[in-house]
């Protein structure tokens, strides 16, 4: 077994707890390398490999039977030549419930009571007059909220706004499953679908969207949703409703959101993910002051790997035993 993430000694032990039949090697490499190639790490040997990518060129790795990423998502690994083998992928979906679903509810808070207003008048050390109208916001008490793509961060936003802020949730799912057949932790979330008042399909987009004021964006980036939010969806919803973006920045067409933001088709909008990163300087988004913007950083809490870890031992023993594994990839949902 290969892992190229750095992990610590107390978390390579409890991978190599799982099995006395594990021979596990760590290649730490340069922060970022994970994204070009592993290639030249392998022997040969390896019939596992932990990490960010894959290596392209496959003949390096002739035993290599089984890929567990160290993401939820995989379209970094577009066109990639893993999709023509026959080696399994499995991904880390789950493990981001807690982190990315509070720090989407922070960011729903955040805009609701005007906090990024509060910080620029810090940073001017002004107190504002006439500050209680100013800074009339809303409540998340009573709200609605509706989330695109109930998966395991969806899930987790809708136990807290729902137990929390008493929300009406409404959930949009690729499919008729309502159960949540992934990895995730005990206690975490909303595993059998019980906090939705009501389910919609992707042709029910719009009716969800017209109904809501908060709109998570939670859903996996794959053909079918580049682009699933556009000038159409930003009109259908409310103009005192709020979008949160935590998945990935091509699902939102940032031209249409821009001018939704400008022209207040819409109240304001979170985003931890866009269509470019780093996001470029003269994107209209960073002039915005209705907008918050945060550089892809919903998952960063120091629990993270531990998470990681837990998911892979899971999936390692299931492997050995011959079992199916959590979160295999899908190459025709493209997750």
């Amino acid at each position: 077994m290969l892992m190229t993430m750095r992990f610590t000694e107390a978390q390579l032990a409890r991978v190599r707890a799982v099995s006395p039949r594990l021979n596990v090697v760590q290649k730490s490499v340069k922060e970022g390398a994970d994204f070009n190639d592993t290639s030249a790490l392998f022997d040969g040997d390896e019939e596992i490999f932990y990490g960010m990518i894959p290596p392209r060129d496959l003949s390096r790795a002739p035993r290599l039977r089984w890929v567990q990423l160290h993401s939820a998502g995989i379209n970094h690994l577009k066109d990639h030549p893993i999709w023509q083998s026959d080696v399994r992928v499995t991904t880390a979906s789950g493990i981001h419930a807690v982190p990315i679903g509070e720090f989407a509810i922070a960011l729903m808070l955040a805009l609701a009571r005007k906090i990024p207003l509060m910080t620029r008048l810090q940073a001017r050390a002004e107190w504002p007059r006439g500050k209680w109208n100013l800074f009339l916001g809303t409540e998340l008490r009573g709200k609605t909220l509706g989330i695109v793509g109930y998966g395991s961060i969806g899930r987790e936003v809708a136990r807290i706004a729902r137990y929390g802020f008493a929300m009406r949730i409404l959930a949009m799912t690729r499919g008729n499953a309502r159960h949540d057949r992934g990895y995730h932790e005990s206690g975490i979330g909303d595993p059998a679908g019980t906090l939705p008042e009501a389910w919609f399909t992707r042709d029910q987009l719009l009716a969800l969207l017209a109904q809501s004021d908060f709109v998570l964006i939670a859903t996996p980036l794959t053909e079918e949703t580049h682009g699933l939010v556009g000038e159409r969806e930003l009109r259908a919803m409310k103009p005192t409703a709020f979008l949160v973006n935590i998945a990935r920045g091509g699902i939102v067409d940032e031209r249409a959101l821009v001018r939704a933001l400008q022209e207040h088709w819409i109240a304001g909008a979170a985003l931890d993910v866009f269509e470019r990163e780093p996001l470029p300087a003269d994107s209209a988004l960073w002039t915005l002051d209705n907008v918050i913007i945060a550089p892809h950083i919903a998952a960063a809490t120091p629990h993270y790997d531990d998470r990681a870890i837990e998911l892979f031992c899971e999936n390692l023993s299931r492997y050995l035993r011959g079992d199916a594994l959590l979160n295999l990839v899908d190459t025709q949902k493209g997750y």
